[in-house]
């Protein structure tokens, strides 16, 4: 078998880590973790500002090829968040539960149980801190946010959110399945024909 090109995930998130490896299996990924590398600070405004930050300071770090990701949850009756601070809602070392739960208290405060709500997922990846040209992809996956939790997959808001045309929570579904539909798998699946020419 031929040797994979590395391709550091610039993430410490075991859930994203394991929708990378299904979904690039052409290449050897490589966590943070791995290289003792610290996470960085969101100090972006917008979630490319943030896919690129993580993106190039993995390859300073680890002169590797370099994948920034940036994701979030929006939930438009809740203006817009949790969005950039999805991952700290709660608070800034918060649990995916502690998130959940504040996101079902806001939502009840608003006096829903359930609305319309989107993930967004960008993917940011370069060859080197020099790389003047970073490839960029966007993916979005429509639904609802439920106060009701059902499922023990997934990770994050998963088994509060039912995607548009689906019964199930994300949380429900198996990692492929998810794969074929997420946010996630949709950026993924648009940046693989880049990078195929960007890895050459």
């Amino acid at each position: 078998m031929a040797n994979k090109t590395k391709l550091l995930i610039a993430t410490s998130n075991q859930g994203k880590l394991k929708e990378f490896s299904l979904l690039l299996p052409d290449f050897k990924i490589i966590s943070q973790k791995s290289l003792n590398l610290a996470p960085e600070e969101e100090t972006g405004t917008t979630f490319y500002e943030n896919s690129l930050h993580k993106a190039r300071a993995g390859a300073i770090k680890s002169s590797l090829l370099s994948l920034g990701d940036d994701s979030g949850l929006i939930v438009p009756a809740l203006g817009n968040m949790p969005g950039l601070r999805s991952a700290r809602y709660a608070h800034e070392n918060a649990t995916d539960e502690e998130n959940r739960n504040y996101l079902k208290n806001e939502l009840k405060k608003i006096g829903v149980n359930k609305t319309k709500a989107y993930f967004v997922c960008i993917l940011t990846i370069i060859k080197n801190a020099e790389d003047p040209f970073p490839l960029i992809s966007t993916g979005i996956l429509n639904g609802i946010v439920s106060i009701e939790s059902r499922g023990q997959n997934g990770f994050g808001y998963d088994e509060m959110f039912y995607p548009k045309n689906y019964k199930e929570s994300l949380a429900e579904m198996s990692l492929e399945r998810k794969s074929e539909i997420s946010h996630r798998g949709k950026a993924i699946r648009d940046l693989k024909n880049k990078i195929d020419k960007f890895s050459k």
